[in-house]
């Protein structure tokens, strides 16, 4: 699992950038209010690196257990359960997975004839967030139940990134 270590360093700081990004295109429209000239841009740029840094947050935040949920059920549970029952859980995010991986690369291929209107970027790599997202939850997905297996623990602290 230090291969996947690795790879969640990595996608932290792909995150990190994607969103420091988004700050300062934020920072800038907002700026750009009191100038004469006014970065129509900004606002479409903003909504893309925000979509990008989600994609590469989430699947760590799915190794870590850091989404938000309803833990009634969990926390009734012994621990030897409740690792069943959250691999019960990653195999519906995979099942999720693979369709959203489906549907996400026809959707993707909506875009090739697309341009984001002030950008000017081809849409189709706006649209390969989504089975990217998929692929990553999916791969993710495994990692957790075999973390889950092995009887680790979700990392909830802070790594070094």
């Amino acid at each position: 699992m230090k291969m996947m270590n690795r790879v969640d360093k990595i996608l932290g700081i792909i995150s990190m950038i994607f969103f420091a990004a988004l700050l300062i295109v934020v920072v800038t429209q907002i700026l750009s209010r009191y100038f004469p000239y006014q970065f129509t841009w900004t606002e479409e740029l903003s909504r893309y690196l925000f979509v990008y840094s989600m994609v590469t947050a989430a699947p760590v935040a799915l190794r870590r257990g850091e989404f938000i949920t309803v833990d009634l059920v969990p926390s009734s549970l012994s621990k030897n359960a409740r690792r069943i029952y959250e691999s019960i859980v990653s195999v519906f995010i995979m099942i999720f997975s693979i369709f959203l991986f489906i549907y996400g690369v026809q959707f993707t291929g909506l875009g090739v004839d697309f341009y984001a209107p002030t950008l000017g970027a081809d849409m189709v790599y706006i649209y390969a967030s989504i089975p990217i997202l998929a692929l990553l939850l999916f791969v993710y997905s495994i990692v957790y139940i075999i973390d889950r297996c092995q009887k680790n623990e979700p990392r909830n602290e802070v790594d070094d990134i």
